[in-house]
């Protein structure tokens, strides 16, 4: 199976606990996470571009993984997205962008991509693609689309800090994807209209999309969609008594541990289930480059 993963790199500046750290972030929380998913024979195509300062350290953790292909990735002297990432405690305060990169230019590699080739889409930084390259995705490749929403929700003042706003055309998003993923505060930001959160499922999957997945942090993540002539909702929620490091990542990884069993056709209960169980033991895991080995233990425990 192959898959092509859209989405920006970062360079995160975390201020925490009165400490500044330095860490790489972004997209490869999603590549991190179909590591944790993936079989032999699978292909995971990164497409985005990567300053060429940082493209070697910024794979150093996934260079042993061969199902990782670096066809469709660019280095360039562009400038990085480069996040100051503000804490009160554990929880994520606010996001301010000190620099941004350029658009992922999708019909400059769209040649070298098979027809069949399934898409998971980020908007890590809300800049990688516009309405109209989903659009090309949607018209040109049979495969899949899983997008998650994340930062498209958010505009950017003039000192680089990430405002929540509506998107006014939302629906010529979702009637473009097969899965659409957000959180719960993305979600009530996303649509002009003050939907709650059933209302909101409906009206997405009447715009076109197959399932909406809403993300809900230590409550786990609920996912709509439709059975029959009914919009169905199953919940899930993680296990009990995890000793909590970090929560950095956990949606991405999340999202592509869902999105690779959806792309396998797997059933949606399936899907969801394993997506919660994956991703929440990531709070365990303080340390980036430990988290593929670590959660792959987990995994085959479980079997």
């Amino acid at each position: 199976m192959k898959i092509i993963v859209i989405g920006h790199p970062c360079l995160d500046i975390i201020h925490k606990n009165e400490e500044i750290l330095t860490s790489y972030g972004g997209i490869i929380y999603s590549l991190i996470g179909f590591l944790i998913a993936v079989r032999k024979d699978d292909l995971i195509f990164p497409f985005f571009q990567i300053n060429e300062e940082h493209s070697s350290k910024y794979f150093e953790i996934l260079n042993s993984y061969p199902q990782i292909k670096k066809d469709l990735l660019s280095i360039s002297s562009s400038q990085m997205n480069v996040v100051h990432l503000f804490f009160n405690g554990e929880q994520l305060n606010f996001e301010c962008y000190q620099s941004t990169s350029p658009k992922i230019e999708i019909k400059r590699n769209a040649h070298l991509i098979s027809k069949d080739s399934n898409f998971y889409i980020n908007m890590i930084s809300g800049f990688e693609l516009d309405i109209e390259d989903l659009k090309f995705i949607r018209n040109n490749f049979t495969g899949k689309i899983y997008f998650d929403f994340h930062t498209l929700t958010r505009g950017m003042n003039e000192e680089g800090k990430r405002i929540y706003r509506p998107i006014e055309n939302w629906r010529e998003w979702v009637m473009n994807c097969d899965v659409i993923q957000m959180n719960e505060i993305e979600r009530q930001n996303l649509s002009p209209e003050k939907f709650n959160e059933e209302e909101f499922a409906e009206e997405a999957i009447k715009s076109g999309c197959k399932i909406v997945n809403i993300t809900k942090g230590d409550r786990g993540a609920t996912s709509y969609f439709l059975e029959g002539q009914k919009i169905k909702r199953l919940s899930i929620q993680p296990e009990t008594g995890l000793k909590f490091k970090s929560n950095v990542g956990c949606g991405d990884i999340f999202g592509a541990v869902f999105a690779y069993n959806y792309f396998r056709n797997e059933k949606i209960e399936s899907c969801l289930k394993e997506a919660v169980e994956i991703s929440s033991r990531r709070i365990e895991i303080d340390k980036i480059e430990n988290i593929i080995d670590k959660l792959k233990k987990a995994e085959s425990d479980n079997l």
